[in-house]
């Protein structure tokens, strides 16, 4: 292939800060419509038989500010203004026709969706892969619980100018050190950003500059969303989908298209986890992104736009299915109440879970002791094990409640954003509660399917904390996030409360000091209560068959 490059071309930003940008262009004068690439991972990485270029695109390649060879100091996830900059920059020169789209996945999907929402000229088309929608719901903190194992794991590959290798940081022991704002001091770093983060535990004006769901409004570009069922940004990849066609401009509101695979962070795999969910699941995204940027990049006329905006894998029955909306129309929300006789530790308890109220015990009880978390098994995690995972031996704990329900005669649909209210005390002034939805197998597998967690501090909303009194009980809504599974025949709903999931996410100390410089840990005696004035229940995205 004949190309013309131009390589660690100095584009210069509004605060005189230049980043370092590669630019590849096609044989012949052009101008051609052109693709911008904005990464902290290395602009260097090209393939000679690259299909955009061979299909008449410019290539724009870009480190990051403070990446690699780009000037400036990288402050991760704040990329609106250089992304501005930088395609202001492109639609002037040359050898480009004026019509830009935008490409990559996961952080270089935050540089797209950041450049995006600033509405710059000749922007036709995005493709943000497997990105979260806000930094304190759904990725340094998850629902105000600092996210541990991403934030410091990928805070520290990402220090400096290039990527840093892990291989002698022992990350187990830097999770459990004390405090959190000298975690970084401990395994021989210097991390400015993840002291910023922890300086901001509530949710305040620097969360909210940098979050994507509050620039809904200024989006009016088509996007194609991507995004695994076991991917950490899961709810986030399918939010931004739904916020943007909601909220967005006419364009934009016209213009977006979600999948969503059974995968983790990595797109197009079959094997995941404990499971293979077979050929099917087996998918080449980056022809479904051409596609996507042929159609409103260049124009051409190849149905995608035409094709229903929402396709999803089915889980359990192993297929994929088109739908016309998220959430689906047809949606039935069911409750489920956790029922015991009061001793529904572990997965040989009394736990239950019924579509009915009937009675028995009041409440479940279970010690919390964060110097001996609840380990994370698979899931959403980040620099720990993800994927659908067997859960039994976790569910051998005693500090686990296990609500089980009874075993299916029909298949049974679950597709969407799974839920719970939960009432609970505790004799600790702030504690948290995690849950994971899991399917039973006859075999006695319990494989996770999402799962969330609360702290009780931000009951009342994430820019405030108020304290629990002991012993006093209160309700909780716990968000698990996002799915789609069928339950077979022979299987079990199955529902884990518990009070840690661990190093996924930091531990609460059960004391109510500051997340970031508390040490003093204390035990929690947690309560969860069943009765008829206080209904812990599950709720269930049921799709009707």
């Amino acid at each position: 292939m004949n190309v013309r490059q131009l390589i660690d071309v100095p584009v210069g930003m509004r605060d005189k800060v230049f980043l370092s940008t590669d630019i590849r262009c096609p044989a012949g004068r052009g101008p051609f419509p052109t693709l911008v690439y904005r990464t902290p991972y290395n602009n260097q990485g090209f393939a000679i038989d690259d299909p955009y270029l061979a299909s008449g695109y410019a290539l724009v390649k870009q480190d990051c500010r403070g990446r690699f060879d780009s000037e400036g100091v990288f402050d991760p996830f704040h990329e609106a203004a250089d992304g501005a900059d930088t395609l202001a920059w492109v639609a002037a020169q040359p050898w480009c026709d004026g019509r830009i789209g935008l490409i990559g996945n996961s952080y270089c999907a935050t540089t797209q969706l950041n450049a995006a929402w600033t509405r710059p000229a000749g922007l036709r088309a995005m493709t943000p892969g497997v990105m979260g929608c806000d930094l304190f719901k759904d990725l340094i903190y998850f629902n105000g619980v600092f996210n541990l194992s991403l934030a410091f794991a990928w805070g520290a590959a990402v220090a400096g100018r290039t990527v840093q290798g892990l291989e002698t940081t022992d990350l187990q022991a830097v999770f459990r050190h004390l405090p959190l704002n000298t975690m970084d001091e401990a395994a021989g770093f210097r991390l400015s950003y993840l002291h910023d983060w922890l300086a901001h535990p509530v949710y305040d004006d620097y969360w909210a500059q940098v979050s994507i769901e509050q620039h809904y409004p200024h989006f009016d570009v088509p996007g194609l969303h991507a995004g695994g069922w076991y991917d950490f940004y899961a709810e986030g990849v399918v939010r931004n989908f739904c916020g943007i066609r909601e909220l967005g401009g006419a364009q934009a509101r016209r213009a977006q298209k979600l999948i969503m695979g059974p995968w983790v962070h990595g797109l197009g795999g079959q094997a995941i986890g404990a499971m293979d969910f077979g050929e099917a699941a087996s998918v080449q995204m980056e022809p479904i992104y051409k596609r996507w940027i042929d159609r409103w990049v260049k124009g051409e006329d190849n149905g995608i736009d035409r094709e229903p905006p929402v396709r999803i894998f089915i889980m359990g029955s192993n297929i994929w299915r088109d739908e016309s909306e998220w959430p689906l129309a047809r949606t039935v929300e069911t409750p489920y109440f956790l029922m015991s006789e009061g001793g529904a530790n572990t997965q040989g308890g009394d736990g239950r879970l019924q579509g009915r109220f009937r009675g028995g015990a009041a409440c479940d009880h279970f010690i919390y002791d964060p110097a001996d978390p609840v380990p994370t098994v698979g899931g959403n995690g980040y620099a720990v094990p993800s994927g659908p995972t067997d859960h039994a031996e976790i569910e051998r704990r005693p500090d686990v409640l296990v609500y089980t329900g009874e075993p299916l005669e029909q298949p049974l649909e679950i597709t969407g954003f799974v839920r719970a209210v939960l009432y609970a005390s505790s004799d600790a002034p702030d504690t948290d509660f995690v849950l994971r939805l899991c399917d039973l197998y006859p075999d006695g597998r319990s494989i996770i399917l999402c799962d969330g967690i609360v702290r009780a501090r931000f009951r009342e909303g994430l820019d405030k904390e108020v304290f629990m009194n002991p012993g006093t009980v209160y309700e909780f809504q716990v968000p698990l996030g996002v799915t789609s599974n069928v339950f077979l025949p022979g299987h079990r709903i199955r529902l884990e409360v518990t009070s840690s999931c661990f190093p996924r996410f930091a531990r609460n100390l059960n004391t109510g000091e500051s997340a970031s410089c508390g040490v003093r840990m204390q035990v929690a005696r947690q309560t969860l209560w069943h009765s008829v004035p206080q209904p812990s229940r599950l709720i269930l995205p049921i799709i009707p068959q």
